[in-house]
């Protein structure tokens, strides 16, 4: 898959349990003295060992930032907001991991509407929320999407600005590369932007919302409408592969104007497409070769016989 890729945010703002530094299971609610125990023995465990830093989940924790963690987690507010996520156990694995499974859902918990617990896990749900679509999108996953997207995103504006952002980066980046296919002759293969314009792909944009995405998805919608006009025009054995492209692009329009105006095209397509007995290869091949039908085999039969009576008769006179 091709798209260009976002980063998240600074992998500081990666949720981690207290389970998870501690390594042992959250009991809540949280307890102030417990904590502090559990930082010194942390402590002294990264004395023992002559490190200077600690991994834990994919992160390197120095000194600094393990004594940062346990001053911000032994905040009255922290320490409530640890114990909420501790007692949800798929926004807890959301958070640390950046994954949520198929038909999964957070709590309904009234405290995910209250502004100052938003605050507190908005930054760490805008990590997670970015590297979740970059995975989305580079394997294109429409249970994941769908999973997600039913679920309250627990950002303030501001992340969740920044998170739909990062979507919208994502998807330029595809427009630009099929762009890059059918403005820059010969420099991009077909082979390379023909998954961009498959229906798993479309779907997941399909899939985000209109309010926000309607133009972006007109914009995509017809610049697979070029890239098959292109295609095409090529090369007329793929006439069947552009026709699904133009049928995907068309489910993908927002605005009625470009539905009509790509089914427009379809129109044009069908009434010159001929029919092929081969199937199209992708990126510009011959077509394969048509296989030979149970009537053609009859008929070489029915020849074959005839002749072998005819033969016989000749020698009987």
């Amino acid at each position: 898959m091709y798209f260009s890729r976002v980063e998240p945010q600074s992998t500081l703002m990666q949720y981690l349990s207290p389970s998870s530094l501690s390594g042992e299971p959250i009991v809540t609610p949280l307890d102030k003295k417990a904590i502090q125990l559990e930082r010194k023995k942390l402590f002294a465990e990264l004395e023992l060992s002559g490190e200077t830093t600690i991994e834990m989940n994919g992160r390197s924790f120095t000194k600094n930032d393990i004594i940062q963690y346990y001053e911000d987690l032994l905040k009255e507010d922290g320490l409530m907001y640890h114990s909420v996520v501790a007692e949800d156990p798929v926004l807890l694995v959301f958070l640390e991991t950046a994954h949520i499974g198929r038909k999964e859902n957070f709590l309904r918990n009234p405290v995910y509407t209250d502004e100052q617990f938003i605050n507190w896990i908005s930054p760490y749900f805008c990590h997670a929320f970015i590297t979740y679509m970059n995975a989305c999108f580079l394997d294109p996953d429409e249970d994941g999407l769908t999973a997600l997207l039913k679920n309250r995103l627990l950002m303030t504006p501001a992340d969740t600005e920044k998170g739909w952002q990062a979507v919208i980066k994502i998807v330029m980046g595809s427009i630009s590369t099929i762009g890059e296919y059918y403005n820059a002759t010969g420099m991009l293969m077909l082979s390379k932007v023909k998954d961009l314009m498959e229906f798993r792909y479309i779907r997941l944009i399909q899939l985000l919302p209109s309010d926000r995405f309607g133009p972006l998805k007109d914009k995509y919608a017809l610049c697979i409408l070029q890239a098959s006009v292109y295609t095409f025009n090529k090369n007329r054995q793929t006439g069947n592969y552009v026709s699904t492209w133009l049928e995907n692009a068309q489910l993908l329009a927002a605005s009625e104007d470009v539905k009509a105006q790509i089914g427009k095209k379809r129109e044009e397509l069908e009434a010159v497409l001929i029919p092929q007995e081969g199937g199209p290869v992708a990126g510009g091949g011959a077509a394969a070769p048509a296989e030979t039908s149970p009537w053609a085999v009859i008929k070489v039969i029915i020849f074959v016989l005839l002749l072998l009576a005819r033969m016989a008769t000749c020698r009987h006179w």
